[in-house]
């Protein structure tokens, strides 16, 4: 179903799929500068206007001489007439524009500058998690970049839900609401985007069989009994780290050829088969298993480990 998803994309934006995509990375990217940068200098701002005791008023234009004043004790600063401002005006500029005490500016700008560090915190653990700059094509940049434009949105409203110096409480449930909303949005952009990776493959081993169905592993022969070869392998795992490793051991024919391994390689498996039950209780996974595949001969082989399994196909002819 995601992969006709995906294809369904591609065949809607067709070639400018890669321009599309490429768009809305960088602007995500810019997004997200511009939301760690501004507040930065927001702060600074309101520090320096509160050393140099910068005090807001009332700007309008005057009904008589026609210029923009600031109103001081309902008179103009030019001709000196007075204007009457309405009742409700003058108690709502007040409240607004009221002096706050100094403890609470700077418990106001000790909050702003905790939330703008767990922000920061949480982008670069989750950029070290995702690895935006080793993507994998232009349909897993195109998630990527509505994930990161998602997390800016979820960055400003849930920064004025806890902002403690404005916002009120109806203002505080629409921004809460906006946040359940663009955080379904941004898991969903997350998963579509680590899906859409292409599945990596490697080939761990080349098995030419020759006449007779002998099998050359390298440069041994191994018979094999009614053209079947096994692999055998160890297959490491922990599912909360994320590590997932497969050691070959042996190939199995008439014989068993077991597979040579270097100081540091027979050492690690050494370790891990003495201390299996200690490796498992701590959430490593260590597996022996044993792969059996059918062969015809004078052809070629491959092992391949694809999305953590292991495959067995027939090796594609050199180019001429």
């Amino acid at each position: 179903m995601l992969r006709s998803l995906f294809q369904a994309i591609e065949q809607s934006l067709g070639p400018s799929l890669a321009t599309v995509s490429t768009v809305v990375y960088w602007a995500a990217i810019l997004l997200l500068i511009h939301r760690i940068v501004s507040p930065i200098v927001r702060l600074r701002m309101e520090m320096v206007a509160v050393k140099l005791k910068v005090a807001e008023s009332i700007m309008m234009e005057c009904p008589y001489c026609r210029r923009e004043t600031i109103v001081h004790d309902s008179q103009c600063s030019f001709c000196r007439k007075s204007i009457g401002l309405p009742l409700s005006l003058r108690a709502w500029h007040f409240l607004k524009l009221r002096r706050h005490p100094k403890w609470f500016s700077w418990t106001c700008w000790g909050w702003d500058i905790a939330g703008l560090a767990v922000f920061i915190a949480i982008t670069l653990a989750g950029m070290i998690a995702l690895k935006p700059w080793a993507l994998s094509g232009p349909l897993q940049q195109l998630f990527i970049g509505i994930a990161i434009l998602c997390w800016v949105g979820l960055g400003w409203s849930v920064a004025r839900i806890l902002d403690i110096s404005t916002n009120g409480p109806i203002a505080r449930l629409r921004d809460l609401v906006f946040s359940f909303a663009i955080t379904g949005v941004m898991a969903v952009s997350l998963f579509l985007a680590v899906e859409s990776r292409p599945m990596e493959e490697e080939v761990m081993w080349r098995i030419p069989v020759g006449e007779g169905g002998i099998a050359r592993i390298e440069e041994q022969a191994l018979p094999l009994p009614q053209g079947m070869i096994g692999f055998e392998y160890l297959q490491v795992d922990h599912e909360l780290l994320g590590y997932h490793r497969v050691i070959p051991l042996a190939f199995l024919g008439n014989e068993r050829l077991e597979v040579k391994h270097g100081g540091v390689e027979k050492w690690f498996l050494d370790n891990l088969w003495k201390h299996m039950h200690g490796y498992t209780e701590r959430g490593l996974s260590v597996r022996s298993r044993v792969e059996q595949f059918l062969v015809v001969p004078n052809q070629s082989y491959e092992i391949v480990e694809r999305d953590k399994q292991v495959y067995f196909r027939p090796a594609a002819a050199p180019a001429q």
